[in-house]
């Protein structure tokens, strides 16, 4: 039997959402300013592609 019980697998998954959570949180504000730096790109197509390559980065 698992000593540390049956609570503890749901313990180490609010652990680490709340890591992730805290994680996003702290590049929140940079992932904004690179949107706002896309929206300045005068191209609609390269707009669009850095946008792509920064869904995937977050």
């Amino acid at each position: 039997m698992n000593s540390r019980g049956p609570m503890q697998p749901y313990l180490s998954n609010s652990l680490a959402i709340r890591q992730e959570i805290q994680r996003f949180e702290s590049v929140h504000p940079s992932i904004y300013a690179i949107y706002d730096l896309i929206d300045a790109i005068p191209d609609p197509l390269i707009q669009q592609q850095i946008r792509e390559h920064v869904v995937c980065i977050e």
